[in-house]
């Protein structure tokens, strides 16, 4: 997790802001990832954050390749 995760975290505890979280370790979570990104693109958000959607996808599913056996169906 880096700096602007945690704050924004931090910020969202403070606040009483519902969080959502992904980890690479859900089978499903790259395809949410997705999602969101297709909506962000729709939704015309800057190209900045796009690349850090398409950056984070990068890094669940090189880490789902090196952890397969981690990689599971939700409970």
């Amino acid at each position: 997790m880096n700096a602007k995760d945690k704050k924004i975290i931090e910020d969202a505890e403070r606040e009483n802001i519902p969080i959502f979280v992904f980890t690479a370790k859900d089978k499903y979570s790259p395809a949410a990832i997705r999602e969101y990104y297709q909506n962000c693109v729709g939704g015309g958000t800057s190209q900045e954050h796009r690349k850090g959607i398409i950056d984070r996808h990068n890094e669940f599913t090189e880490w789902q390749d090196k952890h397969k056996h981690k990689v599971k169906i939700p409970d």
